[in-house]
């Protein structure tokens, strides 16, 4: 097949969640693999690691994002943007998220006539439901997405579990539409980054069971209802640690420890790996997820997991690795939470199942499996011309 050149635009490259990780993690694998491989964004976030291909042009202008604090909404420099795609002249222009820099990218794809792809990873309609409690939100969220979508060639999602919403909400074709394969850096994510004596300076006792969640502390990721049933139902010989940032109010410190809850906050690098590691069970109530990096990481990391049979994470867990609870019975999310802390033949079955299962779902995989995609929509675009 003859060379391609891909460029992917993206509002989030630097922020601390899955999809950043995930771009972060396709970038280093492209150099790696010698692709023509490149990421503009636009942020004054920085990232402890420099990544070549990856190109951050200055905003003009940033606040914090409306129901998403940790994220910044910026007004970028269309023209360094437009000029920056025109320099790097992409046989196909991926864009990853439908904000104000991808929007940027759209326009300047259309003026430089330059075919476009993009990744559905966020069910914003859900997402915007579900922190307004509106269908009035919902229903403008999908109107601007179906426009936001609409001069796309081909749309990756991360599971399968969304071309329905996909062909249904953006009027696609199935045949316009591909699977992202799953895929994760397996190298930083694994059961050797295991150090009980981490929990030391988190004041928290060797033989607690401790279950970790990892990910925006907040309302449309459910963490308000894991909160309500772990307080109503006080699991004494568990810990419940929260990685991540906080987006929903808490009890002081002294009630949250005596619930038996600690909040780590952000973490990266090292400490992210060993905290995954260190940890028992990892626990996910969010229903809005295409995938769930998070999920995988864990499962890496040699930790049974309990999601909901709602969003991405249900079509790669199956009953062998963890439990899949309906969110609206919270019966089912205690029971799952003690099922897990018996540490029983049960739990260690699933915990090696869930370690065994990402063994083949390493990064390098999804980025050539990503590559060989792309080829093929270059190839049906210019028999459709």
């Amino acid at each position: 097949m003859e060379k391609i050149k891909i460029c992917l635009v993206s509002d989030t490259v630097y922020d601390v969640n899955g999809v950043s990780r995930f771009i972060q993690d396709f970038s280093k694998e492209a150099l790696v693999l010698k692709k023509d491989f490149c990421v503009i964004t636009s942020t004054k976030k920085t990232h402890y690691e420099k990544i070549s291909n990856i190109k951050n042009i200055k905003p003009l202008f940033t606040m914090k994002m409306p129901f998403y604090k940790s994220l910044d909404l910026v007004l970028p420099n269309f023209f360094k943007i437009k000029n920056e795609i025109k320099k790097l002249n992409p046989d196909l222009l991926h864009i990853s998220t439908p904000g104000t820099v991808g929007l940027c990218a759209l326009i300047s794809a259309k003026i430089l006539k330059i075919p476009v792809v993009g990744i559905y990873h966020t069910d914003f309609p859900a997402y915007m439901y579900k922190n307004t409690k509106s269908k009035f939100v919902k229903k403008g969220t999908i109107l601007f997405l179906k426009l936001f979508y609409k001069s796309y060639k081909a749309i990756f999602s991360r599971s399968e579990e969304y071309f329905k919403t996909i062909e249904e909400q953006l009027s696609f074709k199935k045949e316009d539409l591909y699977t992202l394969k799953a895929g994760i850096d397996i190298k930083n994510f694994d059961k050797k980054f295991k150090d009980d004596s981490i929990w030391e300076k988190y004041d928290i006792k060797q033989e607690k069971f401790k279950f970790l969640y990892t990910g925006r502390i907040s309302v449309e990721k459910n963490v308000d209802i894991l909160l309500k049933v772990w307080m109503e139902n006080f699991f004494k010989e568990c810990e419940l640690i929260l990685v991540g940032d906080k987006e929903i109010e808490f009890l002081d410190k002294d009630k949250l420890k005596k619930s038996n809850i600690t909040l780590v906050g952000r973490k990266q690098e090292l400490e992210l790996s060993q905290l995954y590691a260190s940890s028992d069970c990892f626990i996910f109530p969010s229903t809005t997820d295409t995938l769930g990096q998070v999920v995988m990481e864990a499962m890496a990391s040699g930790l049974p997991v309990i999601i909901t049979n709602e969003g991405g994470p249900k079509t790669f867990v199956k009953d062998d690795c963890g439990y899949i609870i309906d969110l609206n019975n919270e019966t089912q999310l205690s029971e799952a939470i003690l099922k897990m802390s018996k540490k029983d033949e049960v739990y260690y079955s699933k915990k090696e199942k869930a370690y065994s299962f990402m063994r083949d779902k390493s990064i390098s995989h999804s980025f050539l499996d990503f590559w060989n995609k792309n080829q093929e929509i270059l190839e049906k675009l210019k028999v459709r011309n």
